[in-house]
């Protein structure tokens, strides 16, 4: 679930409720009244939505809440060199 700021030009800021798993995108108005209610999504969609819309416009509330993936071992490896009679 994600829960965003969307800035309208006219001073007002909208809260984008984004549910993947449900389907759900919700829009509240700066009154917390829903202006938008559509449901019957696919994840497709919304996965659409947050990364292509939501991402430009508006700000992430729960962005901090998600980790970064971390790296726990780095392996080097490094090819070894076979000798070739034709060039020595």
């Amino acid at each position: 679930m994600g829960i965003w700021a969307w800035i309208q030009p006219v001073d007002r800021i909208w809260k984008v409720v984004s549910d993947i798993e449900k389907g759900t995108l919700l829009v509240y108005n700066e009154k917390n009244e829903l202006i938008l209610d559509q449901k019957g999504m696919t994840k497709e969609e919304v996965s659409f939505i947050e990364d292509n819309f939501l991402q430009v416009v508006a700000t992430n509330l729960n962005a901090d809440k998600m980790s970064p993936p971390q790296i726990t071992e780095v392996k080097v490896e490094r090819p070894v060199r076979e000798f070739n009679y034709m060039y020595s």
